[in-house]
């Protein structure tokens, strides 16, 4: 993860400094993303009570599809767009109340999002914005383990929303850099457990990602 991210940064960080390009784009866009996802320890619950499951962090990739608004239009500054992203994050352990154990299996999480981004522009090559998104996630638990034994597997599709911050670095009046953080959470999935009891869930991450965006 960190190789990759290195490479983006190596290629990307002396387009920064070109020029000072202050021509802004308005109109349709594409963009991809790759980052580091976090994704927070989870309380799960069943029958039996509370318990949290520790995940290991992972790489993960976006692709968006939008519109930047023209600066003085009547909706405001900044941009509408679709996202779909991929997580997927390893279980690592699951702790109880009086041990903790090794765990195994992965939660990965598709999601499609309309983002509403602000954007602050103020006449200069970068850009600060800030905004949220609404749309869906499908949650799969893929062979949950613990001390090896089964836990909990399937599939659910819930509610999902992000917030998110971040800086636009314009290296052309087509292309941007975008440097940013999101916040992404769901409605708690459900799951099957092994025996046939339902086990729930949080899903609350953190990620860091970086992209380009090109306009047409």
């Amino acid at each position: 993860m960190k190789r990759t991210c290195l490479t983006i940064i190596t290629i990307c960080l002396p387009l920064l400094f070109c020029g000072q390009v202050k021509a802004e784009h308005s109109g349709p866009y594409v963009g991809v993303f790759i980052g580091g996802n976090i994704l927070m320890n989870s309380k799960a619950t069943d029958d039996l009570g509370d318990f949290s499951l520790k995940f290991k962090p992972a790489l993960l990739g976006s692709a968006v599809a939008g519109w930047d608004f023209e600066r003085g239009n009547m909706v405001g500054e900044g941009r509408i767009e679709l996202e779909y992203s991929r997580r997927s994050n390893k279980l690592d352990q699951a702790k109880f109340a009086d041990s903790s154990v090794s765990a195994g299996g992965n939660i990965k999480a598709d999601s499609l999002l309309i983002n509403f981004w602000g954007v602050f522009h103020d006449n200069k090559i970068w850009a600060p914005y800030a905004g949220v998104g609404l749309g869906a996630a499908r949650m799969e638990a893929s062979s949950l383990q613990v001390t090896g034994q089964p836990l909990a597997s399937g599939s659910k599709t819930v509610l999902a929303y992000q917030l998110g911050t971040g800086i636009d670095f314009a290296l052309t009046k087509h292309l941007n850099l975008d440097l940013g953080y999101r916040f992404f959470s769901s409605v708690k999935p459900k799951f099957t457990e092994s025996n046939g009891r339902k086990l729930s869930m949080d899903y609350y991450s953190h990620n860091v990602m970086l992209g380009l965006r090109y306009g047409f």
